[in-house]
């Protein structure tokens, strides 16, 4: 957490850090707003492309009729039909109808972001990395439910290898806090760095899981319906971005309203003013705010592009190796050492999280033992 306030001070429990996992939510969809002008520049970009050579296709043809009107008739063989016109969706529905689709997958993010923040504030970072392995298994799970995806033993197995390997690489930081606290494993994971009791930990566990839930109807949800129609993902992501802001604004306003704007609520994460002077009166937070949304607009674009190409449980198997990312950035920058044990524990797990993405997104062959019989991407 960035320090706001009496970051000078020799006592810790003194100083003021940045605490407001709504305003984090409202950047993440500004971030992914910002698409939405980036795909009409590219379309008015291919526009303006496709008149160019509209115009230079008449100039030619104009030039072979003058020379087939002088020649005898040759047999035409037909036309060519430019790639954007195939595969269009064949609807009734107005474009600004169909956009609302994009509606539930926008508030599936806000649960998804709000819950995963509000765990961070009560919880041990490294029982929520642990945590976060649950969401390669929802994911396939409603693949199978709702899109009719069939899945092979090895393709469930290597969900698995992924969830244990995400489970491993928290472990490594939970050993790693236990030995420099010199305290007994169990001891180190019900402890907290602001010293908060079990049952937090355990409700920062279940709003985790739920958010893992809302997440994956997410990513379900936005495969379903970029098959259904042909969608360009910085659209899809900047029509999210749109619908979310919309929506947690609403939320912050009702909740100010009701709890911020109270005695007991003020300078509280649904105090809006303090949200307002803590983000962007501090430039610290402020250029990390812009940073973090034009991030998360990169990771939200790459991260549909997966989905259309391949899948959304493809999808959320890469999306565990950030994790790896992570932990290069940290150990460059020096905000981590890894030691002996936990060292080796958290390399464990990274080749096993490594290991079964590959195996599931064909990189590496799966043991022979498994195929049986061809794998089946999806059956209708």
């Amino acid at each position: 957490m960035q320090c706001i306030e009496n970051c000078d001070d020799v006592s810790a429990a003194n100083r003021v850090y940045y605490s407001q996992p709504v305003w984090q939510t409202l950047q993440m969809f500004m971030g992914e707003a910002w698409c939405l002008a980036i795909y009409g520049l590219s379309t008015m970009r291919q526009k303006y492309r496709d008149k160019q050579a509209s115009n230079n296709g008449d100039q030619r043809e104009r030039e072979v009729l003058l020379i087939s009107s002088n020649s005898p008739s040759q047999p035409s063989y037909g036309t060519n039909i430019p790639y954007s016109a195939l595969g269009a969706c064949t609807t009734d529905k107005p474009w600004y109808i169909r956009s609302l689709e994009f509606f539930f997958p926008a508030t599936c993010d806000i649960l998804a972001t709000t819950l995963m923040n509000l765990a961070l504030l009560i919880m041990p970072v490294s029982v929520f990395q642990m945590t976060r392995g649950a969401l390669v298994m929802w994911v396939g799970l409603l693949s199978v439910i709702f899109l009719r995806y069939h899945m092979l033993l090895y393709e469930w197995l290597s969900l698995v290898l992924v969830m244990v390997g995400v489970c491993i690489v928290g472990l490594s930081s939970l050993l790693q806090s236990a030995q420099s606290d010199t305290n007994l494993y169990i001891l180190a994971l019900l402890k907290t760095k602001s010293h908060e009791t079990a049952s937090q930990t355990l409700l920062g566990l279940a709003m985790v899981l739920g958010a893992q839930v809302f997440s994956a109807t997410q990513f379900v949800w936005e495969e379903k319906v970029m098959e259904q129609h042909r969608v360009d993902p910085l659209l899809v992501v900047g029509l999210e971005g749109i619908f979310g802001i919309c929506q947690i604004t609403v939320g912050m306003l009702l909740m100010h309203y009701f709890v911020g704007s109270t005695r007991q609520g003020e300078g509280g994460i649904f105090d809006l003013r303090a949200g307002w002077s803590q983000t962007l009166g501090v430039p610290s937070v402020r250029m990390s705010a812009f940073l973090c949304a034009t991030s998360i607009a990169i990771y939200n674009a790459l991260g549909l592009n997966v989905t259309k190409d391949l899948s959304a449980t493809a999808r959320s198997t890469i999306d565990t190796l950030r994790t790896l990312g992570i932990c290069a950035v940290s150990l460059c920058l020096g905000w981590e050492v890894l030691r002996p044990l936990s060292g080796s524990v958290q390399g464990l797990g990274f080749a096993i999280m490594a290991y079964g993405t590959f195996v599931f997104n064909g990189v590496i062959s799966a043991p022979a033992f498994l195929l049986r019989r061809s794998p089946v991407a999806h059956a209708a």
